[in-house]
């Protein structure tokens, strides 16, 4: 009876116990799925999106998608990190409709 008291709730169904020497799965570190990329660490996306723009330094100034395409993770994150790394001056915005970015003016890289 509590079961279905709980199911009404909108608990769920009350989950079994693992068997007895079951292995729990460790998923640190590791890709969701086939052809997933690894979870970065804190930091390194601001790595990948500098090394990107040095690399083309001609094509400059880029959008946060284009980049994100080039080096393949979401524009959203990479349109994050340039925001922050414009306010560290480590890039600067160089228009604002449509955000672009270059590294005119910045701090060594």
């Amino acid at each position: 009876m509590a079961k279905t008291k709980q199911r009404k709730a909108g608990q769920g169904a009350a989950r079994s116990a693992p068997k007895a020497g079951a292995k729990a799965k460790s998923t640190a570190g590791k890709a969701a799925g086939p052809g997933a990329r690894a979870r970065l660490r804190p930091g390194e996306l601001d790595g990948l999106v500098l090394s990107f723009m040095c690399k083309r330094e001609k094509e400059l100034p880029m959008s946060p998608s284009a980049i994100a395409k080039g080096i393949g993770r979401s524009s959203g994150a990479v349109g994050n990190c340039l925001d922050r790394l414009a306010k560290g001056k480590q890039a600067r915005l160089a228009s604002k409709s449509p955000r672009r970015y270059d590294l005119k003016g910045v701090k060594a890289r």
